[in-house]
């Protein structure tokens, strides 16, 4: 995910390279990420490009951003709570 945001599309080669994770490894992961709607392939000559889907990308960040504001919320009902206590 790291390479595909930063160098955008690529191929299972280009994802490969320079790394110690085999091809196999890496192709396994891209089709659990592709089941999930969060990478799209699409065949270019021999091999097949990889590249993020936004759409699906910025619904699960949203879907993170309100569970990490609820706990926000939780946390500070909390650290009110002992700080009230500590005042008593």
């Amino acid at each position: 995910m790291e390479r595909l945001c930063a160098a955008g599309p690529l191929s299972l080669s280009e994802l490969t390279a320079g790394t110690r994770v085999s091809r196999q490894a890496i192709a396994k992961h891209l089709r659990v990420l592709a089941d999930a709607g969060l990478v799209a392939g699409e065949r270019s000559g021999r091999e097949t490009v990889w590249e993020l889907t936004p759409t699906q990308l910025r619904d699960a960040q949203r879907f993170l951003d309100a569970i990490s504001e609820r706990w926000d919320d939780a946390l500070e009902r909390l650290r009110a709570s002992v700080e009230e206590d500590d005042q008593e």
